[in-house]
């Protein structure tokens, strides 16, 4: 999975556009795995909420996914364990109709730039190395403590937002 685009938009919204390598696994019931070990790292992410056709809580909805919506799910959780905010969402998209297979595009809420910045591109480490069993790539304590640095950067700058209302339009 390769995080190829990152864009800011108002009311402090990012998309990425993930481009994942291999079109025909881009979904969690091929890599059972990854989300096995992500909720190991993460135990919070039992208590995310998603809105899904079929009303599964996210650890559910996790057993066959879209990998890069366990993206969306993590870079949403790396800004929750450094900065307090308020309720932050998300959404994971994707048409194959206009766009290659395999290109999927997240939208994610923010309140700290680069806090966000920072919690995308460790995600997209962290789904990596999972991805590929390669753990010794991760030092999560390291990994955290300069994400609650970046936050209080980002705090001191002036880069925060006040608390995002929960009705905004993430498309």
């Amino acid at each position: 999975m390769r995080v190829t685009e990152v864009v800011f938009h108002e009311n402090r919204i990012v998309r990425l556009t993930v481009e994942m390598p291999d079109p025909e696994r881009c979904t969690t019931d091929k890599v059972p795995h990854l989300p096995r070990m992500l909720f190991r790292m993460f135990p919070h992410l039992e208590h995310h909420e998603c809105d899904n056709l079929r009303g599964y809580s996210f650890r559910q909805e996790s057993r066959c996914t879209e990998i890069p919506h366990l993206l969306e799910h993590l870079i949403i959780e790396l800004q929750g364990q450094v900065s307090p905010h308020s309720g932050l969402s998300g959404e994971t998209q994707w048409n194959w109709m206009v766009d290659p297979r395999g290109r999927f595009h997240v939208y994610v809420q923010y309140e700290n730039e680069l806090l966000v910045l920072a919690a995308i591109r460790l995600a997209e480490k962290i789904i990596n190395a999972l991805d590929n069993r390669e753990l010794g790539l991760l030092d999560l304590t390291d990994d955290l403590d300069h994400l609650r640095e970046i936050a209080r950067l980002g705090r001191s700058l002036g880069l925060c937002a006040t608390p995002v209302p929960e009705d905004i339009p993430l498309a």
